[in-house]
């Protein structure tokens, strides 16, 4: 009897040791260099990969392999979507990201430094390709060269189309120039010269005569009639070290007056329009990392995100408390986009950084 209950006690002792081996086992993570494009269903939650290719006829492919540079949803209808990258040329999407198409016509290794849709015509957009930029009236069928500089250093850097007066185009070059023009871009005008490359043109979303426009290593300006006259926003961020050293900035599409501007100092946000700037706590230091894109939600300015070259980080309180998220790939984040509709819905596109 005393023999059969050590074998019984033995056994279970085996089983439980076994059970706690399984019970303490953790998967491993595998890592990935995937690029191209990520979605999140779930405000950057989880991710997954969207850049699967379609090509009529054929077996789909992918741009896993693309380094991004901007995604752009047509204002007239957000399950159109468009991605530029650094050296495969622009790619569009009709059904929200599932598939990407190749664009023909803007040669299939540019760099599309910048594209925008007509907002009152979704069949006429513009890119900006190299020294060029050029403009289709036939939803991307064919291309016409509109404006182009004397010189194989300078390119266009930046559009933006007015949504009031889609007449109005806005472009600004790798020099300083910002130039605009009244007639779908047919004649140009030079209008003003800052300090370096113009890296964003952004109409406001409310008031067209306003038009914000980022400088790289100046920061960040503003005109309130149409480019009569400018202000130097950075003007109100002296209190703030580091913030001439523009990374990006975002207008928001749903909040009146409301601006994020993301430098070397960190995050700053204006109720004003940009006159007055407050600093955001967030965790990223000053210096430590480079904020390479911020997103803010259009349906609830309290939800804003951004990527640094090491992590993502998102607050859903205003900037109250922030969580860091990992990469779902080892490449970094360039651009991320909230979907205009379905605001749980975050996009990203990663790249990898050219050495040096």
């Amino acid at each position: 009897m005393t023999k059969k209950l050590l074998l019984v006690l033995l056994m279970l002792s085996v089983m439980m040791g076994a059970t706690a081996c399984i019970t303490v086992k953790k998967p491993t993570v595998a890592t990935n260099n995937l690029g191209g494009v990520f979605l999140s269903g779930d405000r950057m939650e989880t991710w997954g990969h969207r850049s699967q290719l379609m090509t009529p006829g054929e077996t789909p492919g992918s741009i896993g392999n693309v380094n991004a540079y901007f995604i752009k949803f047509d204002p007239s209808d957000s399950n159109y979507m468009f991605l530029g990258t650094q050296e495969n040329g622009l790619y569009y999407s009709y059904n929200a990201g599932a598939g990407w198409i190749p664009v023909a016509g803007l040669g299939a290794t540019s760099f599309i430094r910048d594209f925008v849709v007509d907002p009152t015509n979704k069949c006429r957009s513009y890119a900006a390709v190299g020294t060029k930029l050029y403009r289709s009236d036939d939803c991307l069928r064919t291309w016409k060269e509109i404006f182009f500089t004397d010189n194989a250093s300078k390119y266009v850097s930046a559009v933006d189309v007015d949504w009031f007066d889609s007449k109005n185009v806005w472009i600004g070059l790798s020099d300083g120039t910002l130039n605009l023009s009244g007639n779908f871009g047919e004649s140009w005008t030079p209008i003003k010269t800052f300090p370096s490359r113009v890296r964003k043109i952004t109409v406001d979303p409310f008031d067209s005569r306003k038009v914000f426009v980022g400088v790289i290593d100046s920061g960040m300006y503003k005109t309130d009639n149409r480019g009569e006259i400018w202000n130097y926003l950075n003007d109100g961020m002296k209190d703030y070290s580091g913030a001439v050293t523009y990374y990006d900035y975002v207008v928001s599409p749903g909040s009146q007056n409301l601006v994020l501007y993301a430098s070397k100092f960190g995050m700053l946000r204006s109720l004003d329009g940009g006159l007055t700037w407050k600093g955001l706590d967030i965790l990223s230091k000053p210096g430590e990392e480079q904020i390479y894109t911020i997103a803010i939600d259009p349906k609830n300015a309290n939800n804003i995100y951004y990527a640094t070259d090491k992590a993502l980080y998102k607050t859903l309180d205003g900037g109250t408390n922030w969580i860091v998220k990992n990469m779902p790939t080892t490449r970094i984040s360039r651009e991320l986009v909230v979907h205009p509709k379905d605001n749980a819905k975050v996009y990203m596109g990663v790249f990898l950084p050219v050495e040096q």
